[in-house]
């Protein structure tokens, strides 16, 4: 499929990032060459770029990253919507969903009362990578990182740069208690997002069931495989789960709720989403007779025709929480228009913005700004890890409605998984699961799958705050549906950059 934009919504949008000329006086300043890619390439694209103009970096400004924080808008920082990295490679890797980890996905709960010490509970892990190798599981906890208790400042260590030797504990009747002690070497891992494809058939219903960690649009015939799976196997009603999905590539949502939506809507490529860049973006992509428009029913080359596996649904059941963002957000509030979305769960995280991963000239990363041919070697050994990933858009459904206000989808069935105790979680797919029991007793109204108040054998509970403060920094920067389809080349970039300067 030769699609404009690609759009990742967790939890985000990806740009990498798009310079003007950023050659200095002395090609040695790296700090100058780095903070005129910066300023260039957010004047541009940057959804509020009329903020930036303003904000040129001055003498002052000795450190990009924090140059880059500093012209941010408020709103926008607030979110940690938009980011900065030097570390390309690792991006890349990461969105790519081969990042050099130890395999689980984590959230926390405090360890004491003064809350600066933490336990990290795993919510899920992945087959094949160390952690499911040394036996870890769903509910496990880890209590301490290489002896030593979990804080704000060693939290790090939990993803995956060096080996650790992580003590676990569980959860008994008598309190969180220790239980062994687990030696890990981080790996490049592959995480597949498609978690789990199970099928139920109770009460005369097929009932499919998918578990998807990430919008990652490598697995987009992974997606393929399981909805086969679900259409030759007859499934009549779908549960998709959603709910630590921080997002990811617009491309991945598109193609996911292709799979799901009525058929005749996927045959007839409606507009799924519009995005709507900065005024100038807008104007330009209007001139030329470029879409803003992201439809159903396409595809990218190498991918199967998501219509084959189509199942022609009516009605969906999607279970999104606080921890689900950007991309999830996206599917959900974007199919509505189109079919009856049973949300259940909880408030979602709230972005409902999107991204592009910038480049300053390697146009295999994403889009660049500058033609490699007029940067001196210097330049370009500066810029080569560099990028950015800025907001860029925001978008609408269909009918160009958004959920700015109130900033985030509330469920139809508000539910806290484990009645809110992690000692009730039960494992991925079970159907004693709360959020899942609730979409079966929905289907079939069969009242052993309601979810019933829980007696907890201990009250510790994962708190989204502290997730928040002690995530996966890779992880929430995925929190924005990420366009990955939109290539200008660098030689149309300089075009645009001298358009924009004659307007000033």
């Amino acid at each position: 499929m030769k699609k404009l934009f690609l759009f990742i919504i967790s939890v985000t949008l990806i740009t990498l990032s798009f310079f003007t000329s950023c050659k200095s006086n002395d090609p040695a300043d790296t700090t100058n060459v780095v903070n005129q890619f910066v300023y260039d390439g957010m004047s541009l694209y940057y959804f509020w770029a009329d903020e930036v103009t303003n904000k040129k970096p001055t003498s002052a400004d000795t450190d990009p990253t924090a140059y880059f924080d500093r012209i941010l808008n408020a709103t926008d920082k607030d979110h940690g919507w938009s980011w900065i990295t030097d570390d390309v490679q690792a991006l890349i890797a990461d969105f790519a969903g081969e990042p050099k980890a130890f395999g689980f996905s984590l959230t926390f709960a405090a360890a004491n009362q003064a809350q600066t010490e933490y336990y990290a509970i795993v919510k899920y892990v992945f087959p094949n990578t160390p952690a499911s190798n040394a036996g870890i599981k769903r509910k496990d906890i880890i209590g301490k990182i290489n002896g030593n208790a979990i804080t704000e400042n060693n939290y790090t260590v939990l993803y995956g740069n060096d080996a650790a030797t992580f003590t676990m504990y569980k959860i008994t009747t008598d309190g969180v208690v220790q239980d062994r002690n687990v030696t890990l070497t981080p790996v490049t891992i592959q995480t597949n997002p498609v978690y789990c494809d199970s099928i139920y058939e109770i009460g005369g219903k097929k009932i499919g069931y998918l578990f998807y960690t990430d919008f990652i649009d490598n697995y987009n015939n992974s997606l393929y495989q399981a909805f086969s799976k679900f259409k030759q196997a007859g499934v009549t009603d779908l549960v998709l789960d959603l709910r630590y999905n921080h997002g990811g590539a617009i491309t991945a949502a598109t193609y996911l709720s292709s799979l799901i939506a009525p058929a005749t809507v996927v045959e007839n490529k409606s507009v799924f989403a519009i995005l709507s860049y900065n005024s100038f973006i807008n104007n330009y992509f209007d001139q030329h007779n470029w879409s803003r428009k992201d439809s159903l029913g396409t595809y990218q080359d190498g991918e199967e025709n998501p219509l084959n596996a189509n199942l022609n649904l009516n009605k969906v059941y999607i279970i999104a929480t606080s921890d689900s963002y950007s991309a999830s957000e996206l599917t959900t509030f974007c199919l509505k228009p189109y079919m009856d979305v049973v949300h259940i769960g909880g408030n979602t995280g709230g972005k409902y913005t999107a991204s592009w991963t910038i480049h300053a000239y390697d146009t295999s990363i994403g889009n660049a700004v500058y033609d490699e041919n007029e940067l001196t070697l210097s330049e370009k050994a500066t810029l080569k890890d560099w990028a950015m990933q800025p907001i860029v858009a925001k978008y609408t459904n269909k009918d160009g409605n958004d959920f700015s206000s109130p900033g985030y989808l509330t469920p139809a069935y508000s539910l806290k998984e484990g009645g809110g105790y992690i000692s009730n979680w039960t494992q991925i797919g079970d159907t004693k699961d709360t959020y899942l029991g609730q979409a079966i007793y929905l289907i079939t109204e069969d009242e052993t799958y309601k979810p019933a108040a829980q007696v907890p054998v201990n009250k510790i509970k994962a708190e989204k705050g502290y997730e928040v403060k002690l995530a996966n920094p890779m992880d929430m920067k995925k929190s924005s549906v990420i366009l990955n389809n939109v290539k200008i080349n660098p030689q149309e970039l300089q075009k645009i950059m001298r358009i924009k300067k004659q307007a000033e």
